[in-house]
């Protein structure tokens, strides 16, 4: 009679500890994400790296699109004017042809042996007229014309011709001047020859 009951509490006790597990072994039989990260760290972090990759090279290119094809905006201009607003439109100032512009007070004609090789327009500025470009203005690349031979400029609203102690001098009309007023159509020779010859024109 012990016997049989010591044997069935034996059984009792078995069944107990099939039945109520410890703690222990409840833990290393659950899931562990400490084990988990240590077991799988270098995957883990693989596959992050890899979608921070993919994240970027999206937005690259999302960003490249956008500058390429920017977005084209519409602007309607409204050409009609409003009823209240009245136009005025300015009219172009007639200027007469025959009066001189302002600065301006005539233009010389320069011929040599009776061809017209330039003109040349009288200002504010003297125009000093010679052989030499780093002297003269008017250029007249000729052996009877000094390197600075003379000089028109204007004077009070008058235009003048003065020599510039040339070599051969300078004739009006065909009298030899040293300085003197021009008027409209006045014939102006460098040297006596005749061969270069100014023509002043208002």
């Amino acid at each position: 009679m012990k016997k049989n009951n010591f044997s069935v509490l034996a059984d009792t006790n078995r069944r107990h500890c099939f039945c109520k597990p410890s703690v222990s072994m409840r833990c290393s039989a659950g899931f562990s994400l400490l084990n988990f990260w240590q077991e799988n760290s270098s995957p883990l972090i693989l596959a992050a790296l890899a979608v921070i990759v993919i994240a970027i090279l999206v937005w690259v290119v999302i960003h490249r699109r956008r500058q390429a094809f920017p977005e084209i905006k519409f602007e309607v201009k409204n050409q009609v004017p409003e009823k209240d607003i009245t136009l005025i439109e300015s009219q172009p100032e007639k200027v007469s042809r025959s009066a001189p512009l302002p600065g301006i007070f005539g233009k010389i004609e320069v011929l040599v042996n009776n061809q017209q090789i330039n003109t040349y327009l009288v200002t504010d500025n003297p125009l000093t007229i010679g052989r030499d470009p780093a002297q003269a203005l008017a250029i007249i690349q000729e052996a009877i014309v000094s390197k600075l031979h003379c000089s028109i400029f204007s004077r009070n609203g008058q235009v003048v011709i003065k020599d510039l102690n040339s070599t051969n001098g300078t004739y009006v009309n065909g009298e030899k001047v040293s300085e003197q007023e021009l008027q409209d159509n006045d014939v102006v020779f460098l040297g006596k020859k005749g061969t270069i010859k100014i023509i002043f024109h208002r």
